[in-house]
């Protein structure tokens, strides 16, 4: 019976997938990760992720969730620091945000950040009635004008300026006629030194020839071993055995502790061989935990950034199951060894996929194999 073939049951939709019977409900499987909407019937109408309420056909939502879902993750791209919801960030954040561009008051032409409006009337706007300096009052004009009225002075008093910067000048070609007798000076002390240099060269070169045995016999020393790797470190591969028993017993399976990097965040993996939440049952969840290290008071905290799982091929080494964290954050770890949040991923990969490439001999070899720090 379930070789018959048969239509899907959003043919009227338009859906036009026939296949066998057995193959009908993995067709009509839904999945709410975005990257995993484009697989099965895009004729069935599922929820949105973010809990906006909108009910749509799977082919749609994509879109939904991308471009027009007001509650879509979303960054300021003014101050490129809060992140929040699109209906948070542009109805909430943007009106005090400091880093938001509006028009000047004056109406001069520029579109400033609201943090610095009040410098740009004050310093900069061609318009503005603040009073300034003259362009020479380096050189001793001290007349003060509003901003607008200083282009008709600087037209107006122009052979003025000239004889100001005459003056200004012949100052200057005194002061560098007393620079220069104190560069001479300099010089000659500069060669005093470079002789006494020249000198320590010479002993220097005597001490290295001194030196030589002694060189000689550290070649022959046994080598130091130096017990941490100096370089980055290499993802170890984390081995959970006994899988079918584990989903049996709804086991959760923790990984042993690895690092970030060298001398790095200290993180661990843990497994729910059954699944949890909308994973329950039908996949593997995976969740990555901080825990306490040696390293925390030399690194920054919180960690901001993503963590890449994967989920070894065991087969041909090269097809491996990747999920990417998005780019977050932890606070350090205070209490206790283990974060009490994790990054959840709970359809990491579904049972129905996990033979013959991933799961051998009872066994799934995980690996975090990268890290992107923000």
């Amino acid at each position: 019976m379930y070789s018959l073939k048969v239509h899907c049951s959003h043919q009227k939709d338009g859906c036009e997938w026939t296949g066998e019977l057995r193959q009908l409900d993995e067709h009509l499987n839904t999945d709410p990760e975005p990257e995993k909407q484009l697989d099965g019937c895009q004729f069935v109408e599922i929820d949105c992720i973010y809990n906006c309420g909108n009910h749509q056909q799977q082919r749609y939502i994509q879109k939904h969730q991308i471009k027009d879902c007001p509650k879509r993750p979303f960054g300021c791209e003014h101050c490129h620091d809060y992140k929040s919801t699109f209906d948070d960030v542009t109805n909430n954040h943007w009106p005090v945000c400091g880093s938001f561009h509006v028009p000047c008051p004056n109406q001069c032409g520029s579109t400033i950040q609201c943090q610095n409006i009040n410098s740009h009337v004050a310093d900069e706007c061609p318009l503005g009635l603040t009073t300034i300096n003259c362009d020479f009052h380096n050189v001793g004009c001290a007349v003060k004008l509003p901003r607008q009225n200083m282009p008709e002075h600087l037209r107006e008093n122009l052979l003025t300026h000239i004889s100001l910067l005459a003056t200004s000048h012949a100052k200057q070609q005194d002061k560098i006629i007393r620079l220069e007798a104190e560069n001479n000076t300099f010089k000659s002390k500069q060669e005093h030194l470079e002789q006494n240099y020249q000198s320590l060269k010479a002993e220097n070169r005597i001490h290295k020839t001194e030196l030589e045995p002694v060189q000689q016999l550290l070649k022959t020393a046994p080598p130091i071993v130096n017990s941490r790797p100096l370089g980055p470190l290499e993802p170890p591969v984390l081995t959970m055995t006994t899988f079918q028993q584990r989903r049996r017993d709804y086991d959760q399976w923790y990984s042993p502790p690895v690092y970030t990097h060298y001398q790095g965040y200290k993180i661990c993996l843990r497994v729910d061989a059954n699944g949890s939440n909308f994973g329950k049952g039908t996949h593997v969840s995976v969740y990555v935990f901080f825990m306490r290290g040696e390293f925390d008071d030399s690194l920054k905290w919180p960690f901001r950034g993503a963590i890449s799982v994967q989920l070894l091929d065991q087969v041909n080494g090269k097809d491996h199951e990747t999920y990417t964290t998005p780019n977050g954050s932890c606070a350090r770890m205070t209490e206790g060894e283990r974060s009490t949040g994790a990054w959840e991923y709970s359809r990491f990969i579904a049972h129905t996929k996990l033979e013959p490439k991933y799961l051998r001999n009872d066994t799934l070899l995980f690996q975090i194999n990268k890290v992107e720090l923000n």
